[in-house]
This record gives C-alpha cells, structure tokens and sequence, in this order.
C-alpha cells in the first residue's frame, strides 16, 4: 500500500512539473500601444525602474501580486532575481527617492482590465493561463 502511494505521488508531481515546464511567461500590451518587439535587457531596465519609455513610447509596467507564482517566474526569466532580491531592491530606490514599483494586481484578469484600460501599460502572463481578450497583444520578445 505504501509503495503504491508513492508510486502514485511520484506520477502526480511528474505530471504537474511538465505542465509547469510547458508554460511560459509572455509579456502583453494593449493594441492602442506601439510596441511589438521588446528586447529582454529593456524588460529588466523597465521594471527596475531604470528606463520610462520604449521608443518614445511611455510605458506604465504593472506587476503581479508577490504571493503569484508567475511573478516569481517572471522575475527569474526577465531580472535573474528572486522576490526578496527584487522587493529589496525597490526598498532602497523608494528611500533614496528614485522612484516607485510598479503597480501590482492580485490577479491577472485585474492586470488585463488596467492594461485595456491604461495607454502604455505592458505586463506580463502565463501563456497556458487563459485566452486574451481581442484589446491585448502578445509582445515579441528576444
């Protein structure tokens, strides 16, 4: 019985570490927005607050809540940090007065709404989560 339960643990935990293997995190804009090509260096620089536009475009980044696993996948892909990294790193500009985060959403479909709604916005989704409504565009990354 025991061996059984193990056997059945071990084939779950396969199973979710290859859908999990599987998703992607994208980054998204509205269509009002000029931006369809974005390098991964100008993602970082744009959420580490280093840059405010992409060509001569002005750009609101938006975040996920830190409690959202894609947030941490988000910060490995795009910054090479993890959440404490990131969230001290935003302590120290916030002090010294060179800047704020970016607005954080406690779900994804609040982060797509704020996007639709806000010129210039860019965020960023799982690309198994769900499908985009017809205002958002995937934006090109390399």
């Amino acid at each position: 019985m025991k061996n059984k339960r193990f056997t059945l643990t071990s084939l779950l935990l396969t199973f979710m570490l290859s859908i999990t293997a599987k998703a992607e995190v994208v980054m998204i804009t509205s269509y009002q927005t000029d931006i369809t090509d974005i390098d991964a260096r100008i993602v970082s620089r744009l959420y580490t607050g280093k840059i405010i536009e992409i060509n001569g475009v002005s750009v609101i980044p938006i975040n996920q809540d830190p409690s959202n696993p894609l947030r941490t996948r988000f910060l490995q892909k795009y910054l090479s940090q993890n959440e404490d990294k990131y969230a001290a790193y935003w302590t120290v500009r916030r002090f010294i007065g060179k800047g704020t985060p970016p607005k954080e959403f406690l779900s994804v479909s609040a982060a797509i709404d704020f996007i639709i709604d806000t010129p210039g916005a860019i965020g960023y989704i799982d690309n198994n989560l769900l499908t985009l409504p017809k205002d958002i565009k995937v934006i090109n990354t390399q």
